[in-house]
């Protein structure tokens, strides 16, 4: 029984990849802070003992040196994300998301451990085009810009796995296109499927930041978290870069329109000036979208919910929780 680690996995993407991993008949351990993730993601496998949870914060040297010399497959998911959590606090950001990869990563190669990277989409920063491939270059914004810190503290993780590959280190990154699903939280750190639902669902005006134009691949989570599953499977990804996205997209004025189509809710649509929330020193991106070729060759990964069939399985599970849960 391949035996495997999820840092992050109380989180949103992780919980559903400690799901499939389990389902598969993976032993697995969960190392995760509590300060992002909840233990309600993984209630299910919590009460019938599939799991062991130990929480902990990947910065800890001993706790890695615990849990990853026992594993056969490390799947480093642990960061700090959300766009208002890095332009609230960009320092902290960089230097959990870097200083925790690098240790995870380094105590990964010590014990020789298998290992799969949880890049983002955000490190092609401002790169132009339609549809992004993993050979793309990466344009990254001024660094007087907060959000940026967060593309650089992945576009870190990435040099880093690359360079250590070079000394032996088995390792895959994957870079995620905006998963959306159940478990996702509406807050400001949160996904905007997630805020559009809940402001729905409560006949709350839908606002959307900017004029709504902007141009994005939305993902439903389970194949997110399958395709990360697949990278630490395959012997063929181990050195490489895939990007886990779709080849759909949508301007985010139409995902408002679907959502409030979806949930027959009376909710205006208003849009806000993004300084208004997050300051005036902010660059949104017009247009991100995933070329997922590479990934479909090489890792057998395809998109197998369709994005209204995503958004109605996650807006059936927003009406089913109670209201703290997302809180």
């Amino acid at each position: 029984m391949m035996k495997c680690l999820v840092t992050g996995g109380a989180g949103f993407i992780g919980s559903h990849l400690t799901d499939i991993l389990v389902g598969k008949g993976y032993e697995v351990t969960v190392l995760d802070d509590l300060s992002i993730g909840s233990l309600e993601n993984l209630s299910n496998l919590l009460e019938k003992g599939l799991i062991n949870f130990v929480r902990g914060d990947i910065l800890d040297d001993k706790i890695l040196e615990e849990i990853i010399p026992t594993v056969d497959v490390v799947y480093h998911l642990a960061a700090l994300v959300g766009v208002k959590h890095v332009v609230d606090n960009p320092a902290r950001g960089i230097y959990v998301n870097y200083s925790g990869t690098e240790k995870v990563m380094r105590t990964c190669l010590t014990h020789n451990k298998r290992m799969v990277f949880t890049s983002s989409s955000e490190v092609y920063g401002k790169s132009p085009g339609q549809f992004f491939k993993e050979s793309g270059d990466m344009i990254l914004g001024n660094s007087s810009v907060p959000r940026w810190s967060y593309a650089v503290s992945k576009a870190l993780g990435e040099h880093l796995a690359m360079s250590l590959k070079k000394s032996g280190l088995e390792v895959t990154v994957v870079r995620y296109f905006n998963a959306y699903g159940p478990k996702s939280k509406p807050d400001g750190y949160g996904s905007v499927v997630a805020k559009f639902i809940m402001q729905a669902l409560e006949e709350k005006p839908i606002t959307i930041f900017g004029n709504g134009t902007q141009i994005r691949s939305f993902t439903f989570v389970r194949d997110t978290a399958r395709g990360t599953m697949l990278a630490g499977e395959s012997k063929r990804s181990i050195g490489k870069l895939y990007n886990l996205g779709s080849n759909s997209k949508i301007q985010i004025v139409d995902l408002a329109k679907a959502i409030k189509r979806l949930t027959s809710s009376k909710s205006p649509i208003t849009f806000i000036k993004p300084e208004d929330i997050y300051g005036t020193n902010f660059e949104d991106i017009p247009s991100r979208s995933a070329d997922v070729s590479l990934a479909k060759d090489e890792l057998c990964f395809e998109g197998e919910i369709g994005f209204e069939e995503g958004l109605k399985k996650t807006i059936d599970w927003f009406k089913s929780v109670p209201l703290k849960r997302l809180l």
